[in-house]
């Protein structure tokens, strides 16, 4: 009896290796301290579904050993992300890779499955809500974990993105 197991993948830093991180828009619900996303310097466009098809067609040709990221902002905000991680999958990405605060905007979960995306990444800044909310915003570790939660439940990989910074790296031992 053999057994196959399904290893997903997600972002690798190695010299073989090949990411695409795409910022899909710059709008964002939270306003994190340490956020580089800034409107003045990066404005505040959503990218419509027919660019984000055309950017994904035109990095499809190393599609294969490519982990696409999708990101913001908050990615989930998109009207059409998952459109956009289904044209990613059907192109054959390595890998397609979700970056989330958490509060996943448009039913996401109940639009993609788990063989579309591989992993939803949830950037959560502290092993507390004090931690991280303070860096964050009220109620958003509450909000973060709750999302993680029903990720898992409808099968899907989750990761964490912990941003250490002088207000966290007390906190870290605790990450596990």
């Amino acid at each position: 009896m053999s057994c196959q197991m399904n290893i997903r993948k997600t972002v690798a830093f190695s010299k073989n290796s090949s990411n695409l991180f795409f910022h899909i828009l710059t709008q964002c619900n939270l306003r994190c301290r340490h956020c580089y996303i800034n409107p003045e310097q990066h404005g505040k466009n959503t990218l419509p579904l027919s660019t984000v098809s055309a950017w994904l067609a035109g990095f499809s040709d190393k599609s294969s050993r490519t982990n696409i990221i999708f990101l913001g902002g908050e990615p989930t905000l998109h009207p059409d992300l998952s459109e956009a991680i289904k044209l990613a999958r059907h192109l054959g990405f390595a890998s397609v890779t979700v970056d989330t605060n958490g509060y996943l905007f448009h039913d996401i979960l109940s639009k993609v499955t788990p063989e579309e995306v591989d992993y939803f990444s949830f950037s959560l800044d502290g092993p507390t809500p004090q931690t991280n909310d303070r860096i964050r915003g009220r109620g958003c570790y509450e909000k973060c974990v709750s999302g993680i939660r029903e990720a898992v439940s409808k099968g899907f990989g989750t990761s964490l993105i912990y941003t250490v910074s002088s207000e966290n790296i007390h906190a870290l031992p605790q990450i596990h």
